[in-house]
């Protein structure tokens, strides 16, 4: 319940703040993209960082808040049950906060380099622009930066908190797409049915869906394969 109610408390903040009471996170991302990408980015107060030559703007909208949110709550509540003690269990809690910032950060500086240069090779290869919009192609190297790296933070907190070490199971693939999928595609899904917004459906759902059913499908596979290998029954010799 504490990391639910550290949730609420941001949620209330970061939907009331504005680019100065963002910095705190607006500014390494700007910084640690600018190392990335090798295009310097500068603060206009109350719009965000900038680069005036690439027309790109990393606002408080870019920040990566929902993915922080989302691995936060990810990391705290899978495996707080391994957790042995009260008092190991709150530093757990505590201390899955900053990690999810630190790994949001990184993650998001490479989201938004790929989203400045992919477009760039695209338009000069010719390749990919009658396939989708500018806002389909964001928001699918959005959702490959994002899914992949859930999918490797979940990985990593189950090896830190195993007691014995396990072959990946199929249910530690799924859980973490869960936690992606749920927040990021069935509730604005909901939320759009419940509008009526049926024309926009798939211009934002359609890139998530097929992105993170290729993952999972690619992840899976190997895994059941395995799983139905070891369990198939021995011809009688």
């Amino acid at each position: 319940m504490l990391s639910l109610s550290i949730i609420l408390v941001l949620k209330l903040y970061t939907k009331q703040a504005d680019t100065e009471a963002l910095q705190w996170i607006l500014r390494p991302t700007a910084c640690w993209t600018s190392i990335l990408s090798g295009h310097p980015f500068i603060y206009e107060q109350g719009v965000g960082y900038i680069n005036h030559s690439l027309r790109f703007i990393i606002a408080p909208t870019c920040a990566g808040l929902k993915f922080w949110m989302i691995t936060s709550l990810m990391l705290s509540w899978s495996f707080l049950h391994r957790i042995e003690g009260p008092k190991r269990k709150l530093t757990w809690t505590l201390l899955c906060f900053p990690a999810a910032l630190a790994a949001t950060i990184f993650i998001n500086g490479i989201r938004i380099t790929l989203s400045i240069a992919l477009p760039q090779i695209l338009q000069t290869t010719k390749k990919g622009a009658s396939l989708l919009t500018p806002a389909q192609l964001h928001t699918s190297i959005g959702t490959l930066v994002y899914f992949l790296s859930l999918l490797a933070l979940y990985h990593l907190g189950d090896r830190i908190t195993q007691k014995t070490k396990k072959e990946p199971s199929i249910k530690s693939r799924i859980l973490p797409s869960l936690w992606y999928l749920i927040p990021v595609l069935a509730l604005p899904f909901l939320s759009r049915l419940a509008y009526k917004d049926y024309k926009n459906l798939t211009h934002y759902e359609l890139p998530i869906l097929v992105i993170c059913s290729s993952i999972l499908l690619i992840t899976i596979l190997p895994t059941t394969i395995k799983h139905l290998s070891q369990h198939r029954p021995k011809a009688n010799q």
